[in-house]
């Protein structure tokens, strides 16, 4: 289970959603959060109308940073990157994520990893194909067999894992398990960092 501090002037409906995946759920207004030290939290679930400005503002705190979430009303394509670059780890859009996406967003950032909705992934896709293929990079270590080169296409497109299974007639646990071993293949960590690595590759999409 996992300690969240919620930063929203009306999150408490916010934090009832996620209390299944938390023992402890704390909601405070950014204006307090600033007055303080870095907040003792496992996961910061950022929740605001000018995130990317706020996002700025808790780096000025001292001490460790807590990952955070930010889950955005809107976000226009160039705040994607200037979030991910303020420390960001991941970034829900309302609208582009379903109850289920949420709980596992808060506990994947918690864990380190990064979720990202259809919207912020393709700016993070579109960056990586302005720029030149990586092709004196040398191969994968280790091959990806077919099955995990259709996967890694799906994700390379922003499906997530339930149409991925679907899409392949696989069980979800198999699509998570072989998404596992693309991470390992690949020397990776989460699913954005499995995608910019790919297209940096292949320049496929």
């Amino acid at each position: 289970m996992t300690k969240v501090l919620v930063i929203s002037g009306t999150g408490h409906t916010l934090a009832e959603l996620i209390r299944p995946v938390a023992d402890g759920v704390e909601v405070r207004p950014i204006v307090d959060v600033l007055g303080g030290t870095t907040p003792a939290a496992d996961v910061v679930v950022l929740h605001t109308l000018a995130p990317v400005r706020e996002l700025a503002a808790l780096a000025t705190l001292p001490g460790p940073r807590p990952p955070v979430l930010i889950l955005a009303h809107a976000i226009v394509p160039g705040d994607v990157l200037t979030a991910l670059r303020s420390g960001a780890r991941s970034i829900l859009v309302e609208g582009q994520y379903t109850r289920a996406d949420l709980l596992d967003a808060v506990t994947a950032t918690a864990a380190g990893h990064s979720r990202l909705s259809p919207g912020p992934l393709s700016v993070v896709v579109d960056h990586v194909q302005s720029r030149p293929p990586e092709h004196g990079a040398g191969p994968f270590r280790q091959p990806l067999t077919q099955r995990e080169l259709d996967i890694m296409e799906l994700l390379a497109a922003g499906e997530p894992n339930a149409v991925i299974a679907d899409r392949l007639a696989l069980a979800e646990k198999t699509v998570r398990n072989r998404v596992s071993q693309i991470y390992l293949k690949l020397q990776v960590n989460n699913r954005t960092e499995a995608i910019v690595h790919w297209l940096s590759r292949t320049g496929s999409r």
